[in-house]
């Protein structure tokens, strides 16, 4: 579940940082407030007051865990009053939803970014696998937070089950669009299933070097795994 989950450690300034450049995302949230009485912010104080308060969630749930995170310790760590908390979120679920939102617009733009980078026009198809692995692992560098405390809502919560499984969903197509620029040099015959066996093996590599404790240097792990599927797509 890594591509839309992250460490139980967090990198707060760089969530931050993101966060401020994208004011208008903040700002289109809280579709899970469904209370009449909940602000939507138009003013840029405002904005940022939301911002202040999903910043301070994201790092407590981090820290602490969802359910060991109450409405008063966000409002504490955000800088503002529990009565303005309630002015933005019904709930502290209402603001985990939105970090979770967040995360999963940002992973889907940075990895955008990343692979726009990528010539797949190069005949060295290994380097080019290559590329992409290192593009996947940075794409996790940014916002790197609350992956524990997601596997257990995962499994909780339909809803958050739902939007991670949506955008696992949307891996998978990419990594066959990927796939299908090079049909014609492919060795595999149902580039379905090749894009299902690709993007799990990926998935799995960025947990290892990013997130578990496999017992030898991951650079190893992840030399394999490239040499891996460049023999399944390419050499078979």
């Amino acid at each position: 579940m890594t591509l839309c989950m992250t460490s139980s450690t967090i990198d707060v300034e760089r969530g931050e940082s993101w966060m401020n450049q994208n004011e208008n995302s903040v700002n289109q949230l809280s579709k899970h407030n469904t209370d009449h009485n909940i602000r939507e912010p138009k003013q840029v104080r405002s904005i940022r007051t939301k911002q202040a308060i999903l910043q301070a969630a994201m790092k407590l749930f981090s820290e602490a865990g969802f359910h060991r995170t109450n409405t008063k310790q966000i409002a504490a760590a955000a800088g503002v009053s529990t009565g303005s908390f309630y002015s933005y979120y019904t709930d502290k679920r209402a603001v985990f939803m939105d970090v979770l939102l967040l995360y999963c617009e940002h992973f889907r733009d940075r990895l955008d970014q990343l692979f726009e980078k990528i010539d797949l026009s190069k005949n060295d198809k290994y380097s080019i696998i290559t590329q992409v692995v290192e593009s996947l692992i940075q794409s996790h560098d940014i916002y790197v937070g609350i992956y524990s405390e997601l596997k257990i809502m995962y499994e909780l919560d339909a809803e958050v089950k739902e939007i991670i499984d949506r955008t696992k969903t949307a891996s998978r197509e990419n990594t066959k669009k990927y796939l299908y620029t090079f049909k014609d040099e492919l060795k595999v015959s149902d580039l379905d299933a090749a894009s299902i066996v690709v993007f799990e093996a990926l998935d799995r590599l960025v947990d290892i070097v990013k997130f578990d404790e496999v017992g030898i240097p991951t650079e190893r792990v992840k030399s394999e795994t490239i040499d891996l599927i460049y023999a399944y797509l390419f050499l078979r």
